[in-house]
C-alpha cells in the first residue's frame, strides 16, 4: 500500500505528537511483565500503555518507544518478541549505553513493518537486557476494519 509524502508525513508527525503527550502526561508504569535473572536491578523498563490500531489486510509500518525508568552501569540492549509472523524490525540505535532516566523519555525505538494480518488482538512484548535481568512489558496490536483507536 502506497500512501502520498504528506499523508504519511502528517500520520508519523500525529503518532508522535500522541505518544510525546501520553509520556509528558502521565505518571510512569513500573508494572514490567516479565523480569528474569538473579540479580537485583536499579532501572525498570516501563510499561506506557503502547498500542496501535490499524486496518486488517494492510502492510503496515509502525513504532514503538523504549522507556527505562532509573540507572544503569551497563548497556541496555532492546528488542521485540512474540511478533506477528512475517513482521521485521529495525533497531535505529542499539544498545542503550549506561545512564539513568524517568521513565518519561524515550531512549529508543523499535520500528516495524507488519505484514497483511487478519482481524484480531496481537500482544508481542518489548524486551531490555543488561545482560543479568531481562524485562518486558507488552504492546498491543488490534487489526480491525479501519485505521484509529477509538
Amino acid at each position: 500500500m502506497f500512501r502520498s509524502i504528506p499523508g504519511l508525513a502528517r500520520l508519523v508527525l500525529g503518532l508522535v505528537t500522541a505518544v510525546m503527550l501520553t509520556l509528558a502526561a502521565s505518571q510512569p508504569a513500573f508494572a514490567a511483565k516479565r523480569a528474569t535473572g538473579t540479580s537485583p536491578t536499579t532501572w525498570q523498563l516501563t510499561n506506557i500503555g503502547q498500542r496501535i490500531c490499524i486496518p486488517a489486510g494492510e502492510s503496515w509500518w509502525t513504532y514503538f518507544w523504549i522507556t527505562i525508568d532509573g540507572e544503569w552501569s551497563t548497556p541496555i540492549e532492546v528488542g521485540a518478541r512474540d511478533l506477528p509472523a512475517g513482521t521485521t524490525t529495525s533497531l535505529p540505535h542499539v544498545p542503550i549505553p549506561p545512564g539513568s532516566s524517568n521513565g518519561r523519555t524515550a531512549l529508543n525505538l523499535i520500528a516495524m513493518t507488519l505484514p497483511p494480518l487478519p482481524f484480531g488482538i496481537y500482544q508481542p512484548e518489548l524486551t531490555a537486557s543488561d545482560g543479568v535481568v531481562t524485562q518486558s512489558v507488552p504492546v498491543t496490536i488490534k487489526v480491525q476494519e479501519r485505521w484509529g483507536c477509538a
